[in-house]
């Protein structure tokens, strides 16, 4: 008995160390594609920024009331799957900004999220600092 609890102990501080909230989605498979789908039009209609830090992924949205509460929805839904991401949310003049950050072990999540984002966006927000 102390053997399985000793290799449960090792195999939690593999997934989540100093945490006890494992790196994983608790989406279905259908309903992840179902996830990813509302984030791409999101993306699609509303995005105008993306920045990205190592651990860290801002994202900009053009958002009315409307917007901003369907934009809180998603995101708190991701939330509930991928408890391991944290979520703030700043109002701005035009609309919102929302901070995704990840622990270390999860930095291949936010590069999803960033591909996903600048997948869908609109040409200009992905254009921007580029030169040539």
């Amino acid at each position: 008995m102390a053997a399985a609890g000793a290799a449960n102990t090792e195999m939690r501080e593999l997934w989540m160390p100093g945490s006890e909230v494992p790196i994983m989605c608790t989406l279905s498979p259908n309903k992840m594609v179902d996830r990813l789908a509302e984030f791409a039009s999101l993306f699609a209609e509303s995005l105008t920024g993306v920045e990205r830090e190592p651990l860290r992924l801002r994202l900009t949205f053009d958002a009315d009331q409307a917007r901003e509460a369907q934009l809180r929805g998603v995101f708190e839904a991701e939330q509930e799957c991928c408890a391991f991401l944290r979520f703030a949310f700043e109002r701005t003049g035009a609309g919102l900004k929302v901070e995704v950050t990840a622990p270390q072990e999860a930095g291949p999540t936010l590069d999803g999220m960033q591909a996903l984002a600048e997948r869908n966006a609109p040409p200009e927000v992905v254009a921007v600092g580029w030169t040539g």
